[in-house]
């Protein structure tokens, strides 16, 4: 997200934060064991906080055919996939570097979620394999196309922790 476009989130922040305390379900609550099913996909009923759950959720369960990273993909938004895709690129990207972590984390810790008008943003502290690292998801409501309406993920910025340390 570059200067131009950060949104102030102060009193709007504490907002979100009430909001983010509304129902939370995860891909196995939609319906059964959907984490890798090609019928997840994006709908306008699925709040921010729910896409990042089901993209974590997906990418943790990921099988040898890279179906979880495929669901994870699904829920980009049209421009992130022009940056991070075609879907074999968006795969090594997510089995490399800081990205790898969300295939075999241990645990998850999923911070408030702030919404102001149509973008949101979600901080997740994943541990795992003596490593932490925070992810911040940055989502989007698409105004126009095949997913208008729905909450898509713009970006993904990892980064270390500050103040935490992990034993391995």
């Amino acid at each position: 997200m570059n200067a131009k476009a950060r949104v102030p989130w102060g009193h709007a922040w504490m907002a979100a934060c009430l909001l983010a305390a509304a129902s939370v379900i995860t891909a196995q609550e939609l319906g059964g064991d959907l984490r890798l099913s090609p019928n997840l996909v994006p709908r306008p009923e699925l709040a921010p906080e729910q896409v990042v759950r089901i993209q974590l959720d997906a990418l943790r369960h990921n099988d040898s055919q890279n179906r979880g990273i495929e669901v994870a993909f699904r829920f980009a938004s049209p421009q992130n996939r022009l940056s991070t895709g075609p879907l074999a690129r968006f795969v090594r990207m997510i089995q490399q570097g800081p990205y790898r972590l969300m295939l075999a984390y241990e645990s998850a810790a999923y911070h408030p979620v702030e919404i102001v008008e149509d973008r949101a943003r979600q901080r997740v502290t994943l541990i795992g394999s003596g490593l932490a690292i925070d992810y911040d998801f940055y989502l989007s409501r698409q105004a126009g196309g095949e997913w208008v309406g729905c909450w898509m993920t713009d970006a993904v910025i990892a980064r270390r922790p500050t103040g935490l340390q992990v034993q391995s």
